[in-house]
């Protein structure tokens, strides 16, 4: 369900305004809103010169703190951060910062070097590797050796294909050097040509003059590099290219020995600024005069004594706390969840799809009933629900703070406890494997390979339950909404349902033959409301369409059977190989494919429930949209649902008159 909200507007003193934003800060109950949006008029508050310069001197230090302690890789961010409002000495953090910074910045250059000179020196040495074998007695030589033959090469790369450049080329260097070089060339890449030139020392200088024509690119080399021969490069560059990871390493480590010292201290500088700075900016949604502010927001309706409670003791009467009249309809109120802990870890597959619009239904409840059922009957296995029951405590113990993963091991661990007890219902431990142990059908209703007529129509009456029901809810939503439109056209689809409902029953045999005509007057009764909701000749195509849809919907959840029929002949054939091959071969074989069957189980059906939900189920009453519920003061906790918990947590474990923050 959702909270109710309550709108709030709080007059008080100009004087107590930074005392107010900060204990608003700590108590984390309210979401500000902007006072100038409100029905009353309300200047905004006059523009303070040393708010101003504090906020962008604050702003600054929290961003280079941030980028240091994301040099320390997110792993090292704990979940929490900013829990200490106040002001924080900006000189101090300016000067604890100048003390580290220039190393900071002299290790980050260095380590950007290395790893610029790791992606750029491949680029050079492939094609240095492809001119190679173009001279291999020259490559076979040491860097001494040609030097003492007082030799010079050259690598070029040709952007051409043609052949004939390479020709020209050679008779413009038999022009400058006569018969004293040596030019071989091969095609090396699409659209270019490779040669090495080799030359003598002494006619160096001519030769790189010659080397400044058109269609011709010398290979220039990065520093250190240039006056290797082209073995000798090759060379120390793959050499080059073997030291640098280990030295990467190192310059990592020992920025991270350099900055590890002073994390600490730093995260709660930063949660101080963080905080300032938040109540800073709060500063700009407020309205008044130099004298008096007044401030407006929302706050959880079951907050609100406690919220009047705690500024009286804490600021004291002069200000004021007024409860504004509110639309439940209103779309800028923010959307805060309010399940039982049992229900809550459903809340992030509803916020995955949207978030509730204000006034409407939150349907994790229902979501957190009918998917474990839907998940459970379709891997339907006790021996899979007991693994996955497994998988799903291991997650509860490994991820403990709040999050997704841990949402999720608490919605495999519901959904593996059904998976279980439909495993008896079925009558399945492994497939047929529980079946073959025990020499007899132990199923409690059937077994599904051979009850495919019962499986069908379970699926059925299942899908039809669930959308029947959605269709109930959109009825209710409707009615309170005054949509008198969608009230009528989901009454229709009802009625309609309802008759083809009675016409399958006619032809299972199910129903009495006098039940054909109530059953096809409903029919029509429900095609009739549904085209006069929509109403003019739009009617006449949208309501047989709407009837056909409805139909498809309850027709989905035939998946459920086909799921759990696909599980259970997988598991069938992974138990047959077993019997078929080898003993050891055999219990290899049947363990990959349980193995595989398992991580389907716990993948594929939670997908086609989620699935079924989202389209089937919610689209016939859900309305999102809404906005989440943000505290102030509670900007850095992370999701709504975790900020929640989080604060929910604290005020279980400690007193009422709330916690004790300490300055900074």
């Amino acid at each position: 369900m959702l909270a109710k909200m309550a709108k709030v507007r709080l007059v008080g003193p100009r004087g107590r305004l930074d005392l107010v934003l900060e204990e608003l800060h700590k108590l984390e109950l309210v979401q500000l809103a902007d006072v100038k949006g409100e029905p009353y008029r309300v200047s905004p508050l006059p523009e303070d010169d040393r708010r101003l310069a504090r906020a962008s001197e604050v702003r600054f230090l929290v961003a280079e703190l941030e980028a240091l302690l994301d040099l320390l890789g997110p792993d090292a961010h704990p979940g929490r951060g900013d829990l200490v409002p106040g002001e924080v000495d900006v000189s101090y953090v300016r000067s604890r910062l100048a003390e580290v910074e220039p190393a900071v910045e002299g290790l980050r250059g260095r380590i950007e070097h290395l790893e610029d000179e790791k992606i750029v020196l491949p680029r050079y040495l492939e094609p240095l590797e492809n001119l190679l074998p173009l001279v291999p007695e020259l490559a076979d030589l040491e860097d001494h050796e040609l030097d003492r033959l007082r030799l010079d090469t050259v690598a070029l790369v040709l952007n051409t294909t043609d052949l004939s450049v390479v020709e020209t080329l050679r008779r413009e260097l038999a022009e400058v050097l006569g018969s004293r070089f040596e030019l071989v060339s091969e095609e090396i890449e699409d659209g270019a040509i490779g040669c090495v030139l080799v030359f003598s020392h002494d006619d160096t200088a001519a030769v790189h003059e010659l080397l400044g024509q058109e269609h011709v690119r010398h290979a220039t080399l990065p520093e250190g590099y240039e006056r290797l021969s082209l073995s000798g490069t090759v060379a120390a560059m793959e050499g080059r290219l073997e030291e640098l990871p280990a030295e990467i390493s190192a310059a990592k480590e020992e920025l991270d020995a350099l900055l590890r010292p002073h994390e600490e201290e730093w995260r709660t500088l930063l949660a101080g600024l963080r905080a300032e700075l938040e109540q800073l900016e709060a500063a700009d949604l407020l309205g008044g005069t130099r004298r008096a502010f007044v401030a407006a927001f929302w706050v959880p309706k079951r907050d609100l004594p406690r919220l009047r409670e705690e500024l009286k003791a804490r600021v004291g009467a002069e200000v004021v706390v007024e409860e504004m009249p509110v639309d439940r309809y209103d779309g800028t109120m923010p959307v805060l969840m309010n399940n039982p802990k049992p229900v809550r870890p459903f809340e992030g597959l509803v916020r995955f799809l949207d978030l509730p619009r204000p006034g409407t239904l939150d349907p994790t409840g229902l979501m957190s009933l009918f998917l474990p059922i839907i998940f459970g009957a379709m891997v339907g296995d006790v021996v899979y629900g007991l693994l996955l029951l497994g998988v799903a405590l291991w997650m509860k113990r490994r991820f403990t703070g709040p999050g997704m993963l841990k949402d999720l091991g608490s919605v495999l661990l519901v959904g593996s406890v059904w998976s279980i007890i439909f495993g008896f219902v079925f009558g399945e431990a492994l497939g047929n494997l529980g079946y073959d142990l025990l020499g007899f059908d132990w199923a409690l209703w059937f077994y599904r390979p051979d009850g495919l007529v019962p499986l069908l129509v379970f699926a059925l009456a299942l899908g039809a339950t669930h959308v029947v029901l959605g269709l109930l809810l959109g009825i209710w939503q409707g009615w309170r909404e005054r949509h008198r439109g969608e009230v009528a056209e989901k009454v229709g689809t009802l009625i309609a349902l309802a008759g083809v409902f009675g016409l399958a029953g006619l032809v299972a045999g199910m129903m009495p033959s006098g039940a054909v005509t109530p059953a096809v007057a409903a029919v029509v009764v429900g095609l009739v409301l549904m085209m006069a909701a929509h109403g003019g000749g739009m009617g006449l195509l949208m309501g047989p369409l709407e009837l056909i849809g409805a139909l498809g919907n309850v027709l989905s959840y035939l998946r459920i059977a086909a799921v759990g029929l696909a599980s259970a002949y997988l598991a069938i054939v992974a138990n047959e190989f077993a019997a078929v091959a080898p003993l050891w071969i055999g219990i290899v074989i049947a363990a990959f494919f349980h193995a595989l069957n398992l991580a389907l189980a716990g993948f594929s059906p939670m997908i086609q429930a989620m699935r079924l939900h989202y389209v089937e189920f919610f689209g016939k009453f859900y309305e999102g949209g809404g906005r989440p519920f943000t505290p102030f003061g509670a900007r850095a906790a992370g999701p709504p649902a975790e900020a929640r918990d989080a604060r929910e947590d604290a005020v279980e474990a400690e007193p009422r008159e709330g916690r004790e923050v300490a300055p900074i």
